[in-house]
């Protein structure tokens, strides 16, 4: 009979233990990526300023933990209670060292890591040096665009900055700097009596293509009726009678007429709508009268008008000339037209006719960086079309759709290729001239169309040659250029201080699609937070309230989603004042739930059946919502 001799056999590892050691395994794996990236980025890291120099290694780091899909362990690590590393974009190192540690690993060597307290900090006192003292009640600032400079009132600035406001977003695309001054010396003259702390910043419109159409029609002047809610009419229309069109709501009629025109007269005219017009004189004074009409005109020169003193016809005479206007392009999806460098290729409006739509760029050199293939936007997305040739800097262009069918497309409207590498333009003489407004009168300025980190040293250079210590840049984000070079831009705004970066959704949403802009704006939130600089959360935010005085669901959601950034910019609306007081009271209230990604677990009323304390969103008892500084 054979005996077998026993053999000594190791148990084997718990299950536990082996999930624990591949976990392990995985973070210090990590802990050595992040290093190796900051190793790559170690010349940006030391060229940022000595108060940015940890925030630009933890971006480094940032940057190095999201190379690769961290989905698995992500899952792993909340199954064992800890860190799934969804809230670590402000300190990256640390936090994968925490979770070494628990997990077995022995420590590093070196210095402490950057950790979320100090984070937390930094981030807070560069939103403060960028928009001044937090507002009281919340941590997050409202920006809110000035309107037209004859709006900037002194009632509009007291309901603003009584609403709430705390940053005024000056559009240097519009009005003059002498309206600027008058605008900011106001705001802040109202600021000082209501005891209200408020920065200005220049807007500076930038290099935005915008398109021209060559073809002219006569001119036509549209002057509408003022309405109630109902479409009652509640003032008259007033039109200047002159003897030659200047500008604005004026009809030009006969000079012998006005030596001679009453108050009472009549004047009749059939409009350019075909529609029958009378118009009563109101006012002469010599050379000039004012006259009234009842409804809407809509007056081009030419028009056959007659001049009545009761029933008796005086005169008879037409309308003087109005200045010509470019032509409106008419485009329907499958149609073409051309985009040139003097609208070649085509001078009718329609395809029909076998004549192109035809589009010129006043900065022709561009069109020789576009490609077939890529795409058109046109009018801030109204319209998308893709170049279908390319011939003697010309481009044939197929239109794939449209916010209407057909689309009116008129001059001056916004041209983008969102797929095409365009090179950097650097500032023009206008944003040359605005800068040096700013500098003289604002707290900052806003850089439009950022898409490289050259063009964030063209400004921060100018800044730092005008030696102003605390004048602020920020960085607006909204091309796809900008998105491909995102850590290059963050690393270069580094070098300056103080400066943040704007999420500018609509032209965001123009050059990348809606559907990806969700997707986006997440991401340029955690990227601001890695490397703790300010967000402002830009674009439409309230925007049906401002201009009608009702808000929709949509935007009131937008609105909540709004409070993880430092900033929330509101557009001109005669509403404005409304818009930040509902926007206050929504920051107030989900501060109470949230602070970036992190949520916040206050009393509810819904958990408690309506019996919490403060139902209403007011402070709880820990006496605040969002972490402070």
């Amino acid at each position: 009979m054979n005996t077998r001799s026993p053999q000594t056999t190791e148990a084997a590892p718990p299950q536990q233990d082996i999930v624990l050691a591949a976990l392990r395994a995985h973070v210090v794996t990590l802990q050595r990526e992040i290093e190796a990236e900051a190793g790559r980025r170690r010349a940006q890291i030391d060229a940022s300023l000595a108060k940015h120099r940890a925030s630009a290694l933890n971006l480094a780091h940032y940057v190095g933990l999201r190379r690769g899909d961290l989905r698995r362990l992500q899952l792993d690590l909340a199954g064992i209670a800890l860190s799934s590393l969804g809230r670590c974009e402000g300190h990256v190192a640390d936090t994968l060292a925490r979770i070494a540690r628990w997990l077995g690993a022995p420590a590093a060597d070196g210095a402490p890591a950057l950790d979320a307290r100090l984070a937390e900090e930094i981030l807070h006192a560069n939103t403060r040096a960028l928009f001044g003292t937090r507002p009281r009640d919340r941590h997050v600032y409202v920006m809110v665009t000035a309107p037209e400079a004859a709006a900037v009132t002194t009632a509009w600035a007291d309901a603003a900055l009584e609403a709430g406001a705390n940053v005024l977003r000056i559009n240097a695309a519009h009005d003059t700097p002498m309206q600027w001054a008058a605008a900011i010396a106001l705001i802040r003259r109202r600021a000082a009596a209501l005891n209200r702390e408020i920065r200005v910043f220049m807007d500076l419109a930038g290099p935005k293509l915008r398109g021209e159409i060559r073809r002219s029609e006569p001119g036509v002047l549209h002057l509408p009726r003022s309405k109630d809610r109902l479409g009652r009419t509640t003032a008259p229309t007033s039109v200047a009678l002159v003897p030659r069109y200047v500008g604005g709501a004026q009809l030009p009629v006969p000079a012998a007429w006005l030596r001679g025109m009453r108050v009472g007269d009549v004047l009749s005219l059939t409009d350019a709508g075909g529609r029958r017009r009378t118009l009563l004189v109101r006012e002469c004074t010599g050379d000039q009268a004012r006259a009234e009409c009842d409804r809407s005109l809509y007056l081009r020169g030419g028009l056959a008008l007659s001049w009545k003193r009761g029933a008796r016809v005086r005169a008879r005479g037409r309308v003087g000339r109005y200045p010509r206007q470019p032509a409106a392009l008419w485009l329907a999806p499958g149609e073409l037209f051309v985009l040139g460098a003097g609208g070649t290729g085509g001078t009718g409006s329609t395809t029909r006719a076998g004549r192109l739509p035809a589009l010129c760029c006043p900065e022709p050199e561009i069109l020789a960086c576009v490609r077939a293939g890529e795409r058109v936007i046109l009018d801030d997305g109204s319209i998308a079309a893709v170049v279908e040739s390319v011939s003697r800097g010309t481009l044939r262009c197929r239109v794939l759709q449209t916010a209407k069918a057909p689309a009116r497309l008129r001059s001056g409207k916004g041209i983008s290729f969102p797929d095409s590498r365009i090179p950097p333009r650097g500032l023009d003489a206008e944003d040359g001239r605005a800068l040096d407004f700013a500098l003289a009168h604002a707290d900052g300025v806003e850089v439009s169309f950022v898409n490289t980190a050259a063009d964030v040293s063209v400004v921060g250079e100018r800044l730092r040659e005008a030696a102003r210590p605390g004048f602020g840049m920020i960085l607006k984000l909204e091309t796809r250029e900008a998105m491909r070079n995102l850590a290059d831009i963050l690393f270069q705004a580094m070098r300056y201080d103080p400066v943040g970066i704007m999420i500018a959704r609509g032209d965001l949403a123009v050059e990348l699609s809606f559907e990806r802009l969700a997707e986006m704006q997440e991401e340029l939130l955690w990227f601001g937070e890695a490397c703790h600089l300010p967000v402002v959360w830009a674009t439409q935010v309230l925007d049906s309230l401002a201009h009608s005085g009702v808000p929709t669901r949509a935007e009131v959601t937008d609105a909540a989603m709004s409070m993880r950034a430092e900033c929330v910019m509101l557009n001109r609306g005669p509403h404005v004042a409304a818009a930040v007081r509902m926007l206050v009271d929504i920051i107030h209230k989900m501060e109470m739930h949230q602070y970036k990604k992190r949520s916040i677990y206050r009393p509810l009323s819904l958990a408690l059946g309506g019996t919490a304390a403060n139902p209403d969103g007011g402070t709880d008892a820990a006496g605040g919502a969002a972490p402070r500084a």
